[in-house]
């Protein structure tokens, strides 16, 4: 067994692959640049018989590679009797000590890359279609196929941002931004994966015990300020009739705004043959924003448009007797406070 660790001044990198291995975990394969509409080693087709890479720098298995100018490549011609699919690419090559863009014939479809972890290594710029009989590459039979590399996400501290840089991830305060060059565009905040919780039943100042075991499920996750949530209730018992409308607790630490009623869809179905119900839950602030207030369903006193309309309580025991088998499911989201 050998151990290899490094640098240190016993024990420096000696070798192209103790290098190679080393720098090609500090980031990826691909050409340097934050802006794929950047023109860093992108390839041209002139009409005539050669294509041009233009100047630009790129990492390709952990060597770095600079062009300084623009270089122009040969087009083998293609003999055959139908089109030729080519390849543009960076090639590594530590038998050769150099890295270097190279045009890479192909066949029916382009050529494979070749990937040797200790050898030859290559990294597409530009896919390249030549006609039978011709060595001609035309702009329009060019297709980039440059892969990019830059940076990480970088952070930052409120109040003391750098310049946009299009394309570039930033870190702030629990928040990730995205650059476009003028500004930095909020994609995501501090979030709660998928979790559960055990909801807290309530009937004014009643908790309300619906029989042990019951399967009394509270699902919910939380992307940035926005709460989703899903209760789902089906008991096994029959609790005591209660005057007050029902409420239940939302997920523990998670209270929500303040500033309006928050609105949930809930939906009953009697496994006890006394129908089914829609309805609306509501939080209302005033009452606590740790819990849905209500459940309340639509009544009319008549059958006319111009019927007087209320919307009314659901209750333990009206205008379903809530028991055993029976299915009472909320679902919704909410703006946390």
């Amino acid at each position: 067994m050998a151990e290899f660790s490094a640098p240190f001044d016993t024990s420096a990198i000696t070798t192209e692959l103790q290098w190679s291995r080393m720098a090609r975990r500090w980031g990826l394969d691909g050409v340097h640049s934050e802006d794929p509409a950047s023109t860093a080693l992108k390839v041209t087709g002139s009409g005539a018989g050669t294509v041009a890479v233009a100047p630009g720098m790129a990492s390709v298995n952990g060597f770095y590679y600079h062009l300084d100018a623009t270089k122009n490549l040969p087009v083998p011609a293609n003999a055959g009797g139908t089109a030729r699919v080519d390849l543009v690419v960076l090639r590594a090559d530590p038998s050769a000590n150099k890295a270097t863009a190279e045009y890479k014939a192909g066949g029916a479809t382009a050529p494979t890359l070749t990937q040797v972890e200790d050898g030859v290594w290559e990294i597409p710029l530009a896919q390249c279609t030549v006609a039978a009989g011709s060595s001609v590459v035309t702009a329009a039979n060019v297709l980039d196929r440059r892969w990019f590399t830059d940076r990480g996400a970088v952070p930052s501290l409120p109040g003391a941002r750098r310049p946009s840089v299009k394309n570039q991830l930033l870190v702030e305060d629990n928040n990730l931004y995205l650059g476009d060059g003028a500004t930095w565009n909020w994609l995501a905040g501090k979030s709660i994966p998928e979790s559960r919780y055990t909801p807290v039943w309530s009937a004014g100042p009643n908790t309300i015990n619906w029989g042990s075991g019951s399967e009394n499920i509270g699902h919910y996750q939380v992307i940035n300020r926005r709460v989703d949530v899903t209760i789902q209730l089906t008991p096994t018992g029959n609790p005591a009739a209660y005057n007050e409308p029902i409420g239940v607790s939302l997920p523990p630490g998670l209270p929500a705004t303040s500033e309006h009623r928050s609105l949930f869809i809930w939906n009953f179905v009697s496994g006890n043959g006394e129908g089914t119900a829609v309805g609306v839950g509501m939080i209302f602030p005033s009452e606590g924003t740790s819990k849905i207030s209500r459940l309340r369903y639509p009544a009319s006193g008549g059958t006319s448009v111009s019927s007087p309309v209320n919307s009314i309580n659901l209750l333990t025991n009206q205008p379903f007797n809530i028991r055993t088998n029976d299915v009472l499911t909320i679902d919704g989201s909410y703006w946390l406070a």
